[in-house]
């Protein structure tokens, strides 16, 4: 019995880990990061065969990084 309940106590922490935070503050704290770092608009529509749409980061006045519609910013992968 204690072996059951371990493994249901793990598999609870474990989902509720890989929960996603509020998608608000996410898209904040990127449109801040993207200040400091090289950012790229990825479409939200993913595919297997293709490569992901890509889109130029825009810029409000306060110095904020956002994406057109359909599109999440990510950090840019260094070549």
């Amino acid at each position: 019995m204690p072996i059951k309940a371990a493994a249901v106590v793990l598999a609870a922490w474990m989902i509720v880990s890989c929960a996603s935070d509020d998608p608000g503050k996410s898209a904040a704290n990127m449109a801040l990061a993207c200040q400091t770092t090289i950012c790229k608009c990825v479409s939200e529509i993913k595919s297997l065969l293709r490569r992901d749409k890509t889109a130029d980061v825009l810029w409000k006045s306060n110095g904020d990084a956002f994406c057109p519609k359909g599109f999440n910013l990510e950090k840019a992968a260094k070549d």
